[in-house]
């Protein structure tokens, strides 16, 4: 996604309880480090994501936080980009889950299939629970012409939708399949069934509509 590079932010969950504000978790967040030993191209100084990155974990190892989560493009392009961060978030104090976007699998296609194992993942969709709420990360790279090595049966299923309903869109787009979107409903039902709060997490937007989201 075409999003600025290494953004970091803070979310709040504020207990609703009238007689008290607060909060009742805090979740550092961290967006599209992208990085990628390239020159400078328009706005994309990639080389200085490492940097940045440094003063996140800083940052964020001098709060008292529940977890953080990435929220996909960890690198740009390039295998051995995952190299240069991952010793970076690897001096973080707090639990650090991953969300997969396009560009985490901008590498060789023999590298494809590694990715999730890479960024510590055992499933490229999971969940996780903080208290009474759970948390779905959700990947919307599952039916895509990116995410899968060329001629797997994946790869050749999602390229035959793109041809057939999707010809005129970005390429670089993604799709919940079928198998993930049952997944997620047996979730959902399960968190309901537990009185559970549920926040999903997904590296391509939804909502409001622009160029992103299409």
């Amino acid at each position: 996604m075409k999003i600025s590079m290494c953004v970091f932010l803070l979310f709040l969950f504020t207990a609703i309880a009238d007689d008290s504000e607060r909060p009742i978790m805090e979740i550092g967040a961290l967006a599209d480090c992208q990085y990628c030993d390239q020159p400078v191209r328009g706005k994309r100084h990639y080389k200085k994501s490492p940097e940045k990155l440094k003063k996140c974990v800083t940052h964020y190892n001098s709060m008292k936080l529940n977890y953080i989560v990435h929220l996909g493009d960890f690198i740009d392009k390039d295998w051995k980009s995952y190299e240069t961060l991952l010793p970076i978030t690897a001096q973080l104090k707090h639990p650090l889950y991953h969300v997969l976007g396009n560009h985490d699998f901008s590498v060789a296609e023999d590298k494809k299939l590694l990715v999730p194992e890479k960024l510590g993942l055992k499933s490229r969709y999971y969940d996780f629970k903080v208290e009474n709420w759970r948390f779905i990360v959700v990947d919307g790279n599952d039916v895509s012409l990116h995410a899968w090595p060329k001629g797997s049966k994946e790869d050749l299923s999602s390229r035959e939708l793109y041809k057939s309903k999707y010809k005129n869109k970005p390429n670089w787009n993604g799709a919940v399949g079928k198998a993930q979107l049952k997944w997620i409903s047996e979730k959902l039902r399960t968190a309901e069934k537990a009185g559970e709060s549920v926040v999903l997490y997904c590296h391509f937007p939804i909502f409001p509509k622009d160029p992103h989201c299409q």
